[in-house]
């Protein structure tokens, strides 16, 4: 997959569910927000993100499940995931997205599992620290 395309997909696609309603549907549930704008509502009840970060870039792949695991203990009901671009792509135009702990679509099955929600950050700059400022 092209590069551009990953990202018109991976953008425009949440985009593309919620066009013309305040609420998107997927997997049988539906999101939305209040009408006074107060509330993130999860079929249709107040809903309050409760997130903490995890990059499954940095976690060997058999600690991911106990790692959801703690955040949900911790009382987390999301987990934050940054895609690191040049994880994925470490030669243009090339992507691999199954191999070892670059598998993020396995770590949101985890998550999935587990009872918890995920956000998704995809994109070519994600955090300082990792590709020392972009």
């Amino acid at each position: 997959m092209k590069r551009r395309s990953f990202l018109a997909v991976s953008v425009l696609t949440p985009l593309g569910a919620m066009v013309g309603a305040n609420t998107a549907t997927a997997a049988g549930h539906t999101f939305g927000f209040a009408a006074d704008g107060s509330a993130f509502l999860l079929d249709g009840q107040p809903f309050q993100i409760r997130s903490g970060e995890m990059h499954p870039a940095r976690i060997p792949t058999r600690y991911w499940r106990h790692r959801i695991q703690m955040a949900k203990a911790m009382g987390m009901n999301t987990i934050a995931v940054y895609l690191m671009w040049n994880y994925l792509e470490e030669r243009p135009g090339v992507f691999d997205l199954t191999t070892d702990r670059r598998d993020f679509a396995s770590f949101i099955r985890l998550c999935q599992q587990e009872g918890m929600w995920v956000l998704l950050r995809p994109g070519p700059y994600v955090c300082a620290e990792w590709d020392l400022g972009g």
